[in-house]
């Protein structure tokens, strides 16, 4: 049993939705995690500065209690 061009032509038919979706949806979620990754270092550095100003908020306010 060989495969003639119309059996061919059904196999590209059916397989190139399910390629095309698969390559779609990984570098969709590639993309969603390039994302993700920035929002998260956005979200520790935001951090950082909180805790840093938080520091300099106790330590002056040390400094004022003791003047």
């Amino acid at each position: 049993m060989t495969l003639g061009p119309e059996d061919w032509n059904l196999i590209f038919m059916i397989l190139t939705p399910l390629v095309t979706a698969v390559v779609t949806a990984s570098m969709t979620a590639k993309a969603n995690e390039r994302v993700l990754r920035n929002i998260m270092d956005r979200v520790d550095e935001l951090e950082d500065r909180i805790f840093n100003h938080e520091k300099r908020i106790a330590r002056l306010e040390g400094r004022e209690a003791r003047a």
